[in-house]
């Protein structure tokens, strides 16, 4: 089944990059991306108008859920509109060609037995947005940390890291709470593996007592959209 997937950002750059890393991470065929419009609007009371621009996605019902997550994870709206619409006729041709586009590489497996903290160092740090949607309430423990041997690029919407000899970068450990940690495992790998990061164990410093902690750390894979440097290594200090 296709799908169309509409949202709205307040910038014709953003729309650029939600477009382009749906589009880069297969999670769908083709994006469009129309404006600027005038939405009016209920928010916290009052009634709200703003310039917007639209993304239209053309996506499989299969893969909706992962493009889901990768719209609420690089938006930057605290609650962004995301419409999908299936498509009750479309030509047989272009239909086959979204469903090429849009094959997942295969199925994500997430074994749980080997409990290593999680390093996050981006959306998903306390007091992110992204922990507040995905994480909050299911921590059991937070510890500040740094990586070393790394280097921390902007992206679209949100920050890639790759190893690097002196560098550094700024984070948390993340420990789920008992009885979590099956599910929250298998939630991050849904949520950062298909827009552009691959998941790894690497040793991390924590910061309060200097111990080294082996830890799961969602570093870029060869083809995630990096921008440029955060010099500071520290995503809530970038410029």
């Amino acid at each position: 089944m296709i799908v169309t997937v509409r949202t709205t950002t307040d910038a014709r750059a953003k729309a650029d990059a939600l477009a382009r890393g749906a589009v880069e991470a297969r999670l769908v065929a083709c994006a469009q991306i129309s404006g600027p419009v005038t939405s009016v609007y209920h928010w916290r009371g009052a009634i709200e108008t703003t310039e917007e621009w639209e993304v239209v996605f053309k996506t499989t019902e299969a893969r909706y859920q992962a493009l889901e997550a990768h719209l609420l994870a690089a938006h930057d709206y605290e609650t962004p509109e995301i419409l999908a619409t299936r498509v009750t006729r479309v030509a047989e041709k272009y239909a086959r060609w979204v469903e090429r586009e849009t094959e997942a590489a295969g199925e994500i497996e997430s074994p749980v037995d080997d409990r290593r903290p999680f390093f996050v160092y981006g959306t998903l740090r306390p007091g992110a947005y992204n922990h507040d949607r995905f994480l909050a309430g299911r921590i059991g423990t937070e510890a500040d940390a740094v990586l070393h041997g790394a280097v921390l690029h902007d992206g679209p919407g949100y920050p890639y890291v790759v190893p690097a000899d002196g560098g550094r970068v700024v984070g948390t450990l993340l420990t789920p709470s008992p009885g979590d940690y099956g599910d929250l495992f298998g939630l991050l790998d849904r949520l950062e593996l298909p827009v552009g990061y691959e998941r790894v164990a690497m040793d991390v410093v924590r910061v309060r007592d200097g111990a080294r902690v082996s830890a799961w750390v969602f570093l870029a894979a060869p083809d995630a959209p990096l921008g440029p440097v955060i010099e500071s290594g520290d995503w809530f200090s970038r410029p």
